[in-house]
């Protein structure tokens, strides 16, 4: 499929190049692309932005014909994004741009079917009408997947969405009716980050949707409790709830769930008949306590495959876990001062005998200010018997990565390949401040310095 698909783009443009001048490099004025089926369009179409997809139409009478037709919109708006982030002052102008845009599409657009609709946007509670109708439009085209993201990037207040557009009431009663419940019945994928929903709502989807296999709410504010379960077996494979400061309960049953992902607060979690959940990331804040959830989740970590860890390496403080004997890939996202301590992770290790693979993004940024909730005690020093990859990224050369690092280099002792990047995370795709670089430098001498203990059969890669 993806030889074809490719082949299909090569075609495209050596027929824009034969457009503009013919085999002996004079110009040819046939429409050459116009001479492709409907099928290799459709498909070159279904790989381009629908900016990418303006810019083309004029260079063919059928694609100026067929691009209304399309099934997949994507109101595709990250350079626009990233001005805002850079300067909030333009939010008004840019915001009139993007919903003329959207709605210009969706007038124009013919088609009785949608694959995809996504807007994502800097966009409140003030553009409700707006996101009404695209709402009701996407419902209407019995979409497959459906995608409103509309973070406020340009606002400074916590926490964030706090004007966050509330999926309205007509809307709610639209998805009742007969036509809405017909509409919705092909849906397998709705995302909802900065939308204020209820739990009634996401309960309404999960029961009419049989083919609904990823949901995704983010920054939610009217979402207080979930039940993620069906009078039916749910086809659900992939959840993911991050960020809803008011849930309180979250009850889940789907007996097809692969991945869990939740990031908050302690709320009461009740997880039952998931007998193929093998990927799992638990996450929050400071004060969030987020390995609360490892006591729901005990009658699954000896499935888990792949783990996933965001928090504050103050807060990371595990039960006595059960053997992990499946899991093969830890990942850790950890903010924290110079001198925290990610020593505690070492229960986890020892209790995963087929770890292969652990990576570690840091977020240093602070000197700790709080009395540690573990010690270094409990590290018992066992091997680390099949690790073989560790990726690193954010490493300063304090003591927060240093001692964990010589920690797996003296115990990991079949270690294949070890990489470090230099680069915190938040400097990736910036051009670096002279004291930012005299930072890498110095992480880069304390990386060279682990190098030069580790065993001359590791791989050992610094960036």
């Amino acid at each position: 499929m993806t030889n074809f698909c490719n082949l299909c783009i090569d075609d495209f443009v050596f027929c824009f190049i034969k457009m503009e001048k013919g085999d002996q490099g004079k110009e040819d004025s046939r429409d050459r692309i116009s001479e492709l089926t409907d099928e290799i369009l459709f498909m070159i179409l279904s790989f381009l932005t629908l900016k990418e997809v303006a810019n083309i139409c004029f260079l063919s009478r059928r694609l100026k014909i067929l691009w209304p037709h399309i099934v997949a919109l994507n109101f595709d708006a990250s350079n626009t994004l990233g001005e805002l982030r850079r300067n909030g002052r333009l939010r008004k102008k840019k915001r009139t741009w993007y919903i003329n845009w959207v709605n210009h599409v969706l007038e124009s657009h013919k088609g009785s079917t949608l694959n995809e609709f996504r807007v994502c946007f800097d966009l409140d509670w003030t553009c409700r009408h707006d996101i009404d109708s695209w709402f009701c439009f996407a419902i209407s085209k019995r979409v497959r997947k459906l995608e409103l993201d509309f973070e406020e990037v340009a606002e400074e207040t916590w926490p964030p969405g706090l004007r966050s557009y509330s999926l309205t009431k007509s809307c709610f009663n639209y998805i009742r009716t007969p036509q809405g419940l017909s509409c919705i019945g092909l849906l397998d994928s709705l995302c909802l980050r900065f939308v204020k929903v209820s739990g009634e709502v996401l309960e309404h989807f999960l029961l009419h949707c049989p083919l609904l296999e990823k949901l995704v709410v983010e920054w939610s504010k009217n979402l207080v409790t979930l039940n993620v379960a069906s009078s039916s077996p749910l086809r659900l494979r992939y959840l993911e709830i991050r960020s809803c400061l008011a849930l309180q309960n979250l009850e889940i049953s789907a007996p097809n769930l692969q991945s869990f992902l939740y990031y908050g607060q302690k709320v009461a979690l009740h997880i039952e008949n998931a007998p193929l959940l093998t990927d799992v990331l638990i996450g929050g804040n400071l004060d969030d306590e987020p390995a609360f959830a490892f006591c729901p989740l005990s009658g699954y970590l000896c499935q888990l495959k792949t783990l996933r860890l965001e928090m504050s390496a103050y807060n990371m403080t595990f039960p006595n876990f059960p053997e992990l004997t499946n899991l093969r890939h830890l990942a850790v996202s950890a903010y924290g001062g110079y001198d925290d301590d990610l020593l505690v992770l070492t229960s986890l290790i020892d209790a995963s005998p087929s770890l292969n693979k652990l990576s570690l993004e840091l977020n240093i940024w602070r000197s700790s200010t709080y009395n540690h909730a573990h010690n270094t005690s409990n590290v018992t020093g066992k091997p680390i018997p099949s690790l073989k990859v560790v990726e690193v990224i954010g490493f300063r050369g304090f003591k927060i990565d240093v001692d964990f690092l010589a920690y797996l280099l003296e115990h990991g002792k079949l270690m294949e390949k070890i990489t470090i990047n230099c680069c915190h995370p938040s400097w990736a795709g910036q051009i670096l401040e002279f004291e930012t670089i005299k930072e890498r430098e110095r992480a880069r001498k304390h990386a060279l310095q682990l190098k030069s203990k580790s065993p001359s059969t590791t791989e050992f890669v610094i960036i």
